[in-house]
């Protein structure tokens, strides 16, 4: 008797062959066998996933580049970031950026960090601000590649981690063997790199003097500190001056201080002046001078509990460089070095720059702190959400309270669990955060949970364990728009996709390859205009040599079934007047292309093919002549293959109508068919119970021709299959245009 089945969602995605028993489960019931090179959707479907656009080779073909990016506060303005040893390179929408129009050196400007001049037919970087030191001094300029954006760092082979505030990117050595830099950002192509320092942005004041008042046996010190302009900042305190054979001053006879303004920097807005009367050493708080570079002292007694400003320079020798940076409650943090891998410390309020205290502490000084737990703690990550999380080796931590703020005094550490973490960067996807587990092969979540009153998670991969058991993951992003995926790169450069929306209990595993022996190393997730870009570093083999490039994750939104359906990785795409031959594809030099012409597959790329060898990269460019011009061609590596693999049948898990709850598990099975719903799809798909026996869809008469054209509907195909005891159904898509699977719908024969 034929029965039919309905898988209604396919939202749990592939599930690890371990699962085969657990159709009690909601995962069993809408999970995957196989689910390769396609997307999880966040409806519940499945779709094949998008080719990746070729944007650039990298710059090195060294393991040690990675990307990153900076969001900009303007739409449509966040770039990616190629970071490799000792240089930076800019992406914006798909494309590295070039410089045009450079003005020349001009031995009279003043330069600043990040300006660029012209010299010889050579564009050169400000490394330091200067005037009159000519290119190619190298102490002073950076000499960039032809009209290549590129901006030196400090960060060899070892790489850096990095955490954005505002318009700037603090880098910290990922070895601690470099001190910390920040990257600022003015404008797309002047972007000023700079070490950061740990005292404030406006000096002290100097040549203070004093003018006594009336003689006596007395001895007094002065101090006097700068206040900035606009942030009234303060810095730290000028050289002491003391004036001995004094009296007690007075209105009538007052001692007067006068002081030189703070030189470069911000201006000062105001100044504080602090005295010691006793030679005790500690200095009270006097007086205020507004807009004067002096004051008068006519008696004023010290308020010892606000003293200067005690300067504190950190992170100055080896083995005292940060690994990790975060901001919290308006303060920038640095954690781990290599005396210290346990230790945090906090800036002033305010002050990203600033790590001043005062004696006695300020609740707005400066903090600094260890992790005291039961075992070493060294920090891995620090990330602010509702308190400041420090994930670390042994555990997870929350330092401080949510509403209430960090000071000196007021520091509650409580480690909520004790999983520990790895090196890979954690992302914050919502309210929760997503990491890798110590030892690299568990991705698990991690939020606040009123029911434990404190921090909880769970374990992302345990339906998927077998994605991850015996490897590690390296590299991890989010994309938020459109699809909700969380993008992890596998240590055997496998990417693994997570269509991820906690709030509707929705996570599903897929898994992506490509072609030329790829792997996946990197992925960094960029807003651009309409949607979240995902970018890629992939090592491919092409002409017997690894080669890097960078890759983009085309739009899955199809709204020009012509333009928008590109479906072949590291490709390219040529748009305008028609035209029969195909060239540009030198970075695929020896490699079989699958080609689409005005949306018609010319070739799908299948190595096996008798005309595999015309669709043969050679010279940049394919033998095969088109022979109708097309005005929109799509070219690039094959995606070999999209496959969809159903879960063993089973009454729990599938509900077979007219069954009830009779279990179906040890019945032999037979699908005489399946019925797939489709949307925007074309229907070149085939199916079958396995691999080795597929068909394709057979078209009504009526719809001849239409099979390469986008349907939405029900199709059903006729399988070959036999009875056996799973009754699976396996999809394979080939053809380099879109499909849309929201459903399957086998039709089961039930034997003994």
């Amino acid at each position: 008797m034929t029965e039919s089945t309905f898988q209604r969602s396919l939202a749990a995605g592939e599930l690890a062959p371990a699962l085969t028993a657990r159709a009690d489960t909601i995962k069993y019931v809408t999970g995957l066998r196989t689910c390769r090179n396609w997307m999880v959707l966040r409806q519940g479907g499945v779709a094949n996933r998008p080719g990746t656009r070729h944007v650039n080779r990298a710059k090195t073909t060294g393991t040690t580049t990675f990307l990153l990016r900076y969001v900009s506060a303007i739409a449509g303005d966040s770039v990616l970031l190629e970071a490799g040893p000792n240089y930076l390179r800019v992406y914006k929408n798909g494309a590295l950026v070039h410089l045009t129009g450079v003005v020349a050196y001009d031995g009279g400007a003043a330069y600043v960090i990040g300006d660029i001049a012209a010299s010889g037919g050579v564009n050169y970087y400000c490394r330091v601000a200067h005037t009159a030191h000519a290119p190619p001094n190298g102490t002073y300029w950076y000499a960039m590649p032809t009209d290549i954006l590129e901006i030196p760092t400090p960060f060899g082979n070892e790489g850096f981690n990095w955490n954005q505030s505002g318009n700037v990117i603090t880098l910290t050595s990922a070895t601690g063997v470099v001190a910390p830099w920040e990257l600022v950002y003015t404008s797309l192509t002047h972007w000023a790199i700079q070490p950061v320092t740990t005292k404030p942005a406006i000096g002290p004041p100097t040549a203070l003097v004093i003018t006594p008042g009336p003689a006596g046996t007395l001895a007094y010190q002065y101090v006097v500190t700068a206040a900035a302009v606009e942030s009234y900042e303060e810095s730290i305190g000028s050289a002491i001056a003391q004036v001995t054979v004094i009296g007690v001053p007075t209105e009538a006879a007052p001692h007067v201080l006068n002081w030189t303004a703070p030189a470069g920097g911000p201006a000062a807005v105001e100044y504080y002046v602090y005295k010691d009367p006793y030679g005790n050493g500690t200095f009270g708080f006097i007086g205020t001078a507004t807009g004067l570079t002096s004051f008068r002292d006519i008696g004023f007694t010290p308020d010892f509990a606000v003293t200067p400003p005690l300067p504190r320079v950190l992170f100055a020798a080896t083995g005292d460089y940060p690994q990790r940076a975060a901001y919290y409650q308006q303060r920038r943090f640095f954690a781990h070095t290599l005396n210290n891998p346990d230790a945090i410390w906090g800036s002033r309020v305010g002050f990203a720059s600033n790590f001043n205290i005062a004696s006695p502490l300020q609740d707005d000084d400066a903090i600094t702190f260890r992790i005291a737990g039961n075992q070493h703690n060294p920090v891995r990550h620090l990330l602010g959400l509702k308190t400041l999380i420090v994930l670390t080796d042994g555990g997870e931590w929350t330092v401080g309270r949510p509403l209430e703020a960090l000071t000196p005094s007021n520091l509650p550490a409580d480690e909520e669990t004790y999983t520990g973490v790895s090196d890979a960067p954690a992302v914050i996807v919502g309210n929760s955060i997503l990491y890798v587990q110590a030892r690299g092969s568990i991705i698990r979540d991690l939020r606040f949970d009123q029911a434990v009153e404190g921090l909880a998670g769970r374990d992302l991969t345990i339906f998927a364990s077998h994605l991850f058991d015996g490897y590690t993951i390296g590299r991890l992003d989010y994309q938020q728009t459109p699809h909700s995926i969380l993008w992890a790169c596998r240590d055997d450069g496998t990417l693994l996709g997570l269509t991820y929306i906690r709030e509707q209990e929705i996570w599903g595993w897929h898994r992506h390859d490509s072609g030329a022996s790829c792997r996946f190393e990197d992925v960094c997730v960029v807003p651009e205009p309409g949607e979240d870009a995902v970018y890629v570093l992939t090592r491919r083999t092409i002409g017997g040599a690894f080669v890097r490039s960078i890759e983009r994750l085309e739009s899955r939104t199809i709204l020009d079934f012509v333009a928008d359906s590109f479906f072949v990785d590291a490709g390219l795409s040529y748009s305008g007047p028609p035209v029969t031959s195909i060239s540009g594809l030198g970075h695929l030099e020896g490699q079989i292309v699958a080609v689409v012409a005005d949306g018609v597959v010319i070739f799908d790329g299948d190595p096996t093919s008798v005309n595999a060898h015309n669709f043969t990269v050679a010279g940049g460019a394919i033998l095969h002549t088109l022979t109708t011009p097309a005005s929109v061609i799509h070219a690039g590596l094959p995606i070999r293959f999209a496959d969809v693999e159903t879960l063993d049948l089973d009454v729990a898990g599938n509900g077979v109508a007219g069954q009830g709850t009779a279990p179906v598990r040890d019945k032999k099975k037979r699908v005489a068919s399946v019925s797939v719903l489709l949307e925007a799809s074309v229907r070149t798909f085939r199916a079958g119970p396995d691999p080795t026996h597929l068909r394709q869809v057979t078209l009504k008469p009526s719809e001849t021709g239409q099979a390469g054209q986008p349907f939405t509907g029900q199709e059903e195909i006729a399988l070959t299959s036999e009875f056996d005891d799973y009754g699976r159904v396996f999809l394979r898509h080939t053809d380099p245009l879109p499909i849309t699977i929201l459903g399957i719908l086998p039709n089961v024969d039930l034997g003994g």
